[in-house]
């Protein structure tokens, strides 16, 4: 049987990865198709990305998923994460 909540808390916290590249004079443009971008979102971000997820799984009681809410996963990672805390406790530390 499961209980209905009594109290809801929210709290937040957000990361912002804000991502440039800076070339010499003799840069041609984009013509290879943003290879530096397309490095880190290759290379990069997959770890990034595993990092978090493993931390935040890594503390008792906290459930953490990836939530799309219709942001293009190229540019975006929401996660939801939600504290359970045992049975009888109320979750203090």
């Amino acid at each position: 049987m499961q209980l209905m909540a009594v109290h809801h808390e929210e709290g937040g916290f957000v990361v912002r990865i804000d991502l440039s590249a800076d070339f010499e004079e003799d840069y041609e443009g984009d013509d290879d198709g943003f290879a530096w971008l397309e490095a880190w979102r290759s290379r990069v971000r997959p770890r990034l990305v595993r990092a978090v997820f493993e931390e935040l799984r890594a503390e008792p009681g906290f459930v953490a998923v990836a939530v799309s809410r219709g942001k293009d996963p190229d540019e975006e990672l929401e996660i939801a994460v939600r504290f359970r805390p045992p049975t009888g406790e109320r979750g203090e530390t």
